[in-house]
C-alpha cells in the first residue's frame, strides 16, 4: 500500500502546488528504507520525509498537503486511499500548533481516505476544541466527514491512540451518536455501532441502558435495530443478561439435550464440526442465541476462551431442534495455536454448557 511507486506519486502530487519540492532528496534510498518496514512504520517514514522537504512554515506546508489530495473524480494526479495516510500522519505530528487549520485540512483529507487516526492527536491535545469541530461536522454533507465524527472519537479504535477520558466517560460523545444513529448511510451507522461496542467493554450496564432506551423509542426502526444488535455483540458474547432483551430473547426455559464434537481430531486450517440438540420447555415461542466457546491451549498449558458467533434460532412451544455448526480453525496473525487438547462448549442465551475435548494438530 505504501511502496516506492506510491511515494513517487506523492512527490508528483505535492509538486503541482509546490514547484520547489526536491523530488530527488525526497525519494533518495526510499525503496531500501521501506523494504523492511511494516505498514505503519512506512507511513511514519514518509511523513518524516515530508517534514524534511516541505517549508518550515506549517501554514504553507499544510495547504500544500491539502492541495496534493484528489480534488474531484477527474483529478488523476491528486492522492486518494492509503497514499493519503502519510499526509494525515504529518498533520497529526506537526500540525498541532496550527490547530484550526490542521482540523480543516484533516476534514478534507478524510473525504479521500480517513483522518480517524490522525485526529486523535488533537483530542489528546485539546479535547474541547476538537469536539467543537465534531459538533459542526456531525451534520456535514459528506458521508466520510460524518463517519469521522463517530470513528475518530471511538475510545478503543484499532490502530489508534487510546482516548483515556472517552474510555472513562462514554457520555462525552452521546450527543454526537444521538444524531448519527439516524444517518442515511450504513457506513456511518456501522461506525456508531462499533463506537458503542467499544464502550460496552468497560461500561456494559451504561451501554445496555442506552440501547434499551433507543429500542423503546424507535422499536420499528430497522436501521436503528441493526445498530443495537451490532453494538451489543460483545455483551452477548460475555452473556450480559440484559443484552439479550435487545435481541428479542425473552426469559424462557431452554434445555440442552445433547452437545457433541463430531471431529475429535482437527488439523489447523480445517473445520471443527459440532452438533447441538435443544428444546424449548416453555409454552411460548422462544428465540435462542447460540454461540461457541473454544478453549484454546496456550504455551503454558493453560487455556484461553475464544467466543465464536453462532446463530439465532426460534423454537415453537415444546419444539426440539438439532443444529450442526462448522467452526473454522484458521491460522491468524493475532493468535498462536498449539498442538494438544483443546475444549469446546455451546453457549445458550449467555449460559455456558459443560466443555468437551478435542485434539488440535498444528
Amino acid at each position: 500500500m505504501i511502496n516506492e511507486k506510491v511515494v513517487s506519486q506523492t512527490a508528483k502530487a505535492i509538486a503541482r502546488n509546490y514547484p520547489d519540492f526536491n523530488h530527488k532528496k525526497f525519494l533518495k534510498d526510499i525503496a531500501s528504507e521501506l523494504a523492511p518496514l511494516e505498514l505503519k512504520e512506512r507511513v511514519i517514514l514518509v511523513a518524516m520525509r515530508l517534514k524534511e522537504n516541505l517549508p518550515a512554515d506549517q501554514k504553507k506546508s499544510l495547504k500544500i498537503l491539502e492541495g496534493a489530495i484528489q480534488q474531484n473524480d477527474k483529478d488523476t494526479i491528486g492522492l486518494s486511499g492509503f497514499s493519503v495516510w502519510p499526509l494525515t500522519e504529518y498533520v497529526a505530528r506537526f500540525g498541532l500548533d496550527e490547530f484550526d487549520l490542521s482540523m480543516d485540512v484533516l476534514k478534507e483529507m478524510t473525504k479521500v481516505f480517513t483522518g480517524e487516526w490522525a485526529v486523535r492527536a488533537f483530542f489528546l491535545a485539546d479535547e474541547k476544541r476538537t469536539l467543537k469541530f465534531f459538533k459542526k461536522w456531525v451534520k456535514d454533507d459528506n458521508v466520510h466527514v460524518r463517519r469521522l465524527v463517530s470513528e475518530g472519537s471511538r475510545p478503543l479504535l484499532p490502530w489508534g491512540q487510546k482516548l483515556p477520558s472517552f474510555v472513562k466517560d462514554p457520555s462525552i460523545t452521546w450527543d454526537l451518536l444521538e444524531v448519527l444513529k439516524h444517518d442515511d448511510e450504513e457506513y456511518v451507522r456501522k461506525s456508531v455501532a462499533n463506537h458503542l461496542n467499544d464502550h460496552s467493554k468497560n461500561h456494559p450496564d451504561m451501554v445496555v441502558k442506552k440501547l434499551l432506551e433507543w429500542q423503546k423509542e424507535n422499536a420499528e426502526d430497522k436501521n436503528l435495530n441493526w445498530i443495537i444488535r451490532h453494538a451489543s455483540r460483545t455483551l452477548i458474547k460475555k452473556g450480559h443478561p440484559q443484552a439479550f432483551k435487545l435481541h428479542g430473547v425473552e426469559s424462557g426455559k431452554v434445555k440442552v439435550i445433547s452437545q457433541k464434537i463430531l471431529t475429535k481430531k482437527v488439523d489447523l486450517g480445517k473445520i471443527l464440526k459440532v452438533e447441538v440438540e435443544f428444546q424449548n420447555l416453555g409454552a411460548k415461542k422462544l428465540k435462542v442465541i447460540l454461540d461457541h466457546e473454544v478453549h484454546l491451549l496456550k504455551a503454558n498449558n493453560k487455556h484461553n476462551i475464544k467466543c465464536f458467533k453462532g446463530k439465532s434460532v426460534e423454537l415453537l412451544p415444546k419444539e426440539k431442534k438439532k443444529v450442526e455448526f462448522n467452526i473454522p480453525l484458521k491460522p491468524v496473525t493475532t493468535r498462536t495455536y498449539y498442538s494438544g487438547q483443546h475444549f469446546w462448549n455451546i453457549k445458550v442465551n449467555g449460559i455456558s454448557e459443560d466443555k468437551l475435548s478435542f485434539t488440535l494438530k498444528v
